[in-house]
């Protein structure tokens, strides 16, 4: 363990433990129960059950989650996993996120910093739907998490936190969120700054047959994000409310990149700087809701606007023989989507059926200027400056019934259908390319349950994956003067199946799935005959990846939990390039995770949690990786009746946390060494504030596409 890290956790733990013996001299009511002349008796209650088609987990009933915020919660629910703020679950390929119904479409870096808004004293349950009903958008191998608060009463809330990182450099993080309710209004609002500083350590070995070439690189960096949340909403009677809806992101990221290639006796040594420039995201959305009965029909209007730009600058030199070479990227980013969307809810007399119609617009603007200096002049290349215009609309509808046939029965089905229209065009070369495609996308969801053999639930889903808008333009990004990024237009949209077989009983719960992805995109790093290299993606890759995935969850002794889990897969992958050495790639791996957590003291109010996770090696979409481990440390202390919390924890002590890979092509192998320098330690202060039955209200906002922006 690193020498500061063993320290400042130490000192940080005998802090509460002095502050125990001193403060607490009343008896609280959990001391006085110890001395009553009776025996009580403490009733557990669930904490994570299996519903026909999602996971549930009930804060609420979690003694061990108090003092977290939504972000640490994440991490005790049975297939999630949380590695460095970045939320995964067992068998997915990606996660969304719905916060009392409002759909979170929103950068991962941002969306962390959302999560840790909210307090797990307000969060009533969150539901993982790992095969989401038709009225989401058909999303490849997605799994949404769903966070509820608790009932709402009148009144204010509200929460303020701090969090300070040690690292090579201070970091620090600072929120809050207030809400409040009328009989006719509700409001909320919340903000998020955070202040991070860091080292990225990137090393790379090319072996060709005669020569082999090392590339160490070093980014420092300081990225500046805010986010800020706010609705309104208006009741105009019991069965009609309409509101609005606003987010805004920003951020400044500044980087330096350090560069020292060695190839064939010659040594480069490469810088690249990057300035902060603007990166703001706003989207708006207002809705409306009409209960149509007291049966619960009920139709909902949507509307959102998206709008996104991003400028970006580099400077490029590199430095061989005495001879500089610099060159300038300066590029112009501007993402604008609307989209539309209804849905009506119909409870029948057989079944309850959900139906709706959408429709999506989406348009892309890009413009990169590059530059090279000679003779002392900046010189504009006109074979790679561009611009590059892209549109896009999807016309949308689904159905989809559900079904209790008896009190262990359930059953669900859904239908979506999606129409896709693109066009993309090349300013400078005037070259214009037109695509369209049509999918229809069927959801299965069948569940068993007994009292004595547990709940059984068999499910599929198709799903799309489409390509991100920077995968799409085809400008080139230099990180050095001859290793580029360029995106690729001809990209076109992979489709999966995905199914499962889940399994819950008594604290156990397993999944058994499988996920085939079709003509899915790659990123291939190439050689010109300079020497240069580029790294460019491709639809190229079929792959399948079949796992099981097993957890238990159990508490003893009133003041001990743990949570164990384990996932046993294996992964096959077939490229139609001949880029590769092998053209098949197969692997069986898996993972082990165990969080266990203590009750330290009588007022169980000091909580300690230890989180471990081990990686075996494993073989995924071509690229081989080497086994990794992660660690973490957590103390929390409670007082002022759960609203004030003091969090300290170290991460990654040990510096396991680093990636390691082999690709292997045809021509060269490559080993890469990825270190993000994630050994920390943290210190966090919540402050809870506002009558306790009150909590933020939200609203689904219907909007899908944005998340392809970032």
């Amino acid at each position: 363990m690193k020498p500061y890290v063993f320290t400042l956790w130490s000192l940080f733990f005998a802090i509460p433990m002095s502050a125990q013996n001193q403060a607490d001299s009343t008896a609280t009511n959990w001391e006085r129960q110890l001395e009553l002349k009776e025996v009580v008796v403490m009733a557990s209650r669930t904490v994570v059950k299996q519903a026909p088609d999602r996971i549930i987990y009930l804060t609420k009933n979690d003694q061990y989650a108090k003092g977290m915020n939504g972000i640490e919660v994440l991490d005790r629910i049975p297939r999630v996993s949380v590695v460095n703020d970045m939320v995964t679950v067992a068998g997915k390929s990606s996660v969304k996120y719905i916060i009392d119904g409002h759909l979170m479409e929103i950068s991962d870096e941002a969306m962390a910093l959302r999560l840790k808004n909210l307090q797990a004293s307000g969060i009533e349950k969150i539901e993982v739907l790992t095969t989401p009903p038709a009225k989401y958008g058909a999303n490849n191998n997605v799994a949404y998490i769903s966070i509820t608060s608790k009932n709402e009463s009148l009144g204010t809330r509200g929460n303020i936190w701090t969090n300070g990182i040690i690292r090579e450099s201070f970091c620090y993080q600072l929120g809050g969120n207030v809400s409040h309710t009328t009989r006719k209004v509700e409001l909320s609002a919340d903000a998020s700054w955070n202040d991070s500083k860091g080292i990225n350590d990137l090393d790379r070995t090319y072996i060709f047959p005669y020569y082999t070439k090392i590339s160490q690189r070093t980014t420092n960096y300081r990225n500046r994000t805010f986010g800020a949340n706010g609705l309104f909403k208006y009741k105009f009677t019991n069965t009609l409310n309409a509101g609005v809806i606003l987010n805004y992101y920003t951020n400044r990221l500044n980087s330096k990149l350090f560069d020292v290639t060695t190839d064939r006796g010659n040594v480069y040594s490469s810088t690249n700087y990057s300035p902060s420039r603007p990166d703001n995201a706003l989207t708006i959305t207002a809705f409306s809701d009409w209960m149509l009965d007291t049966k619960g029909k009920m139709l909902s209007l949507t509307y959102n606007y998206y709008d996104k730009q991003a400028q970006s600058f580099s400077d490029v030199t590199t430095s061989a023989n005495n001879t500089d070479t610099k060159l300038t990227n300066t590029g112009d980013n501007k993402y604008h989507i609307h989209s539309a969307k209804l849905d009506a809810i119909l409870p029948l007399k057989l079944f309850k059926m959900e139906a709706g119609l959408a429709f999506t617009y989406i348009g892309n603007n890009t413009a990169l200027d590059v530059r090279y200096l000679e003779n002392n002049s900046w010189m504009s290349d006109t074979k790679q400056s561009n611009a590059f215009e892209y549109d896009e609309s999807t016309a949308v509808a689904y159905v989809s019934a559900e079904r209790n046939f008896t009190n262990s029965f359930f059953g669900k089905l859904g239908l979506r259908y999606e129409s896709t229209r693109t066009k993309g065009y090349q300013l400078v070369k005037d070259e214009e390319s037109r695509y369209s495609y049509n999918h229809l996308f069927p959801t299965v969801n069948l569940s068993w349950n007994s009292h004595k053999a547990g709940r059984f639930t068999l499910s599929y889903s198709m799903g799309i994956t489409r390509p991100n808008f920077n995968d799409l333009n085809p400008y080139k990004y230099y990180t050095t003067t001859s290793d580029y990024v360029s995106g690729n237009p001809d990209l076109r949209p992979s489709v999966a199946h995905n199914a499962e077989i889940n399994y819950s009983f008594k604290g156990i719960y397993a999944v058994l799935y499988n996920s085939y992805n079709n003509d899915a995109i790659g990123y291939i790093t190439r050689f010109n005959n300079d020497g240069s290299q580029y790294t460019i993606p491709e639809n190229h890759i079929n792959s399948n990846k079949t796992g099981l995935y097993l957890s238990y969850y159990r508490s003893f002794f009133g003041w001990w939990n743990i949570n164990l889990g384990g996932e046993f897969f294996h992964t096959y992958a077939k490229s139609k390039l001949t880029d590769y050495k092998d053209a098949d790639d197969s692997s069986w791996s898996g993972k082990i995770e165990f969080n266990t957590s203590f009750i330290l003291n009588k007022q169980k109010n000091l909580i300690l949690d230890m989180r471990f996770s081990h990686y075996f090696p494993y073989h995924e979409r071509m690229i081989r990786y080497k086994a990794m481990s992660l660690l973490g440390c957590y103390l929390r202390y409670n007082l002022l009746n759960d609203r004030l919390t003091l969090t300290a924890s170290v991460t990654d002590p040990f510096g396991w946390n680093t990636t390691k890979s082999t690709a292997i092509y045809n021509d060269y192998k490559v080993y890469t060494r990825n270190d993000i320098h994630a050994s920390s330690v943290s210190f966090r202060i919540s402050y809870n504030f506002g009558r306790d039955k009150v909590n933020n209200v939200y609203r689904d906002t219907k909007e899908r596409e944005s998340k392809r922006a970032n």
